[in-house]
């Protein structure tokens, strides 16, 4: 019933009323106006009985006309109320049946989407799971069968790997360092090493041993320490190096006098000044003495001093980083500068030639071999069975092949890599071996 009133506020409604409102007003005030001026004029007669009657019924007519439209307006504004009502009840239920669907789709998508998940999860979990339990399978066979080669050990395998770490070592001594006697001493004892084994298998790796020996004490040793040392002393010696100078006679030196005596009895010292006479229109030879002055002027000489040391520096760096063109090529540029303006019949200049000349037959360079044929051989026998199984089968879980590390001697030695069974006076031993072949 609220909603059924409510239109009959509307605009058009109110202003409906307004119009018949003020047609009522206007026809009351007319009525008024007319009875007051039929009071205030001549006073007629009152209107017979039938004429009230017809004024009634027009104004009952005028009032069914005025309300016939404002109920018609009513009416239609209350069907169009309900209509709208309808419709927005239909799409409110029509929004409200989407939307469930829209949310049933979307919670049955997350749902398919979360099982998928969850099953590809289960499905990685369950392979993980496989390859790992096989992984595992794996290190517990190479495990077993490491425990297995374990118990079949031989006490004598240690010298084995001694042998084995001694021709490493050996390798990247005559790799980093070049030294050629370090390196026939460590191969020598890791000869010694197999000779203890006492197993005709591993004559193979002697062998091989004895190859590489052969070969490096056939191949030189750098001596390039000494090589810089002594082009430092050199060095030092050339401010004290005398120059190549000349003799200039004295101005004042008077030639000795010819001239003949009248006296008979100097008839002697007459004859030897003829014959002196006679000689020097020949041969004329003249013993001077005076000023020792030098080549070169102070100026040059410090220049040529400091030339040479530059000179002997570049030698010395070519030494150092085994440039043997430019060591050979310095040193004989500056035995050249030394026999062209230094007196060579002084003996620290002829002592600075034969210094230089013993350094140009030294090698400042040679191509060595990066590894040594022993350490392969030893590695074929070790992986044939005839090496530690710890070794191989620690590789093989790891599955890591090892490499020489570029490291100096003392490096290696401070490594983890010296086997266990090598024992303190086993290594005092290693040392004093390398440093007899060092010397």
């Amino acid at each position: 019933m609220t909603e059924s009133a409510t239109p009959l506020n509307s605009p058009k409604a109110n202003e409906s009323a307004t119009n018949v409102n003020s047609d009522t007003v206007s026809s009351d005030k007319g009525a008024a106006k007319k009875s007051t001026s039929t009071k205030m004029g001549t006073q007629k007669p009152p209107a017979s009985t039938s004429s009230n009657k017809i004024s009634k019924l027009a104004m009952f007519a005028l009032l069914i006309a005025l309300a016939a439209p404002a109920g018609h307006y009513y009416w239609q504004q209350l069907q169009n109320q309900q209509l709208t009502q309808t419709l927005t009840n239909k799409i409110s239920k029509q929004n409200s049946t989407v939307l469930d669907r829209y949310q049933s789709q979307m919670q049955q998508a997350l749902t398919t989407q979360q099982q998928n998940f969850e099953q590809q999860l289960q499905q990685v979990i369950a392979k993980i799971n496989n390859t790992s339990q096989s992984r595992i399978t794996e290190l517990n066979a190479s495990i077993t069968q490491l425990e297995q080669r374990i118990k079949q050990r031989q006490p004598n395998d240690w010298l084995l790997h001694e042998a084995e770490y001694l021709i490493r070592i050996a390798s990247r001594t005559l790799w980093l360092e070049h030294d050629t006697k370090a390196a026939i001493g460590l191969l020598k004892g890791a000869d010694r090493r197999l000779t203890e084994l006492n197993d005709p298998a591993f004559l193979p790796v002697r062998a091989v041993l004895q190859q590489d020996i052969k070969s490096l004490a056939l191949m030189p040793s750098l001596q390039t320490d000494e090589i810089i040392l002594t082009l430092m002393a050199v060095s030092k010696q050339v401010a004290e190096l005398p120059l190549a100078i000349v003799y200039l006679a004295n101005k004042n030196d008077n030639e000795a006098d010819l001239t003949l005596s009248d006296d008979i009895n100097d008839w002697q010292s007459n004859l030897a000044k003829t014959w002196q006479q006679f000689f020097n229109d020949f041969i004329r030879i003249r013993s001077r003495t005076g000023i020792i002055e030098p080549l070169i002027s102070p100026e040059q000489q410090a220049n040529l001093k400091e030339n040479l040391t530059l000179k002997i520096q570049l030698a010395l760096w070519a030494a150092s980083e085994r440039k043997s063109d430019i060591y050979q090529k310095s040193l004989t540029e500056i035995q050249l500068w030394i026999n062209e303006f230094f007196d060579m019949k002084e003996l620290k200049n002829q002592s600075v030639i034969k210094t230089l000349q013993d350094l140009e037959q030294k090698q400042v360079n040679y191509d060595y071999p990066n590894e040594l044929s022993a350490l392969k051989a030893i590695r074929v026998a070790t992986r044939n069975g005839q090496a530690s199984p710890a070794i191989s089968s620690k590789q093989k879980i790891d599955n890591v092949e090892s490499k020489p590390q570029e490291k100096t001697v003392k490096d290696i030695k401070a490594t983890s890599e010296m086997p266990e069974a090598l024992q303190p006076k086993q290594h005092e031993q290693h040392e004093q071996e390398k440093s007899e072949g060092s010397l």
